[in-house]
């Protein structure tokens, strides 16, 4: 597809956006804790997940699955690589490089362009409350400044039904700023020239509110099976994209990891 002088300029990352999406989306139910044991484990996974944030179609992605844990270092497909600075009974805060997602350019309507993947500085703290785990990040932008900032708030409630089945449901929602809503979800005048879609610059403002759940069953010592099937909502100004063409989008993940 051929776009607009001025949107080809856009930075265009090599690293495959359809792992991204499927990385924030869902993850497999592995919430931050305190005190949590080492352990390694990987897998694959196979995901059903919109085109973009917006879109009315779908498309099956692969994705890996990774949870590993080594003192205080951590890396998560939800959460990035990163270090528990602090680690109390009650409080982790800490730090990671997570992957923003973007979009394929032939995923979206004609003439919005490609939207690449960045890398992002998160910083969040967890807490445990009873059997919950509550979790806030704000994660920035790094190798594309204009892609701005995303604030996370999320609860989770991990429940062990069986000794081998755990049940994992989550409710959690995102605030952007201006620059992030831009970006993914604002049309200026190339893109309007391209696509036909009016000028549209968004706000800061709270762009999504989703609910999940995470099954996961130990078949043996090292092998599991585990799934997610979620739904999201865009709010405010992201449900009002001129290209948003569905503000309720559902997403399942299913896969096979291994612990070692």
């Amino acid at each position: 597809m051929a776009l607009p002088a001025p949107l080809t300029a856009r930075r265009r990352s090599h690293i495959p956006s359809r792992y991204c999406l499927v990385l924030m989306a869902l993850s497999l139910g592995h919430e931050a804790a305190a005190q949590e044991k080492d352990h390694v484990e990987i897998g694959l996974g196979a995901a059903a997940l919109p085109r973009f944030e917006g879109s009315d179609e779908y498309r099956a992605r692969l994705a890996p699955l990774v949870d590993v844990r080594k003192g205080r270092f951590f890396a998560r497909t939800s959460d990035g690589i990163g270090l528990n600075l602090l680690e109390t009974p009650r409080f982790t805060i800490g730090a990671s490089v997570a992957w923003m997602p973007g979009y394929r350019g032939r995923d979206v309507p004609d003439g919005i362009g490609k939207l690449s993947a960045a890398l992002g500085g998160r910083v969040f703290v967890s807490t445990r409350v009873g059997g919950a785990v509550a979790t806030l990040s704000a994660t920035q932008a790094l190798t594309e400044s204009e892609r701005g900032l995303l604030v996370n708030a999320r609860v989770a409630y991990p429940y062990q039904v069986t000794e081998r089945l755990k049940v994992t449901p989550l409710i959690s929602t995102n605030w952007a700023n201006g620059k992030y809503m831009d970006s993914y979800f604002g049309v200026d005048a190339a893109r309007a020239a391209g696509s036909g879609f009016p000028v549209y610059q968004p706000s800061a403002g709270f762009k999504d509110i989703s609910l999940r759940v995470a099954v996961r069953y130990q078949l043996n010592k090292h092998w599991s099976v585990a799934g997610a099937v979620g739904v999201s909502r865009l709010l405010g100004k992201a449900a009002d994209s001129p290209f948003v063409k569905r503000e309720t989008q559902p997403s399942a993940l299913v896969g096979l990891t291994y612990t070692f």
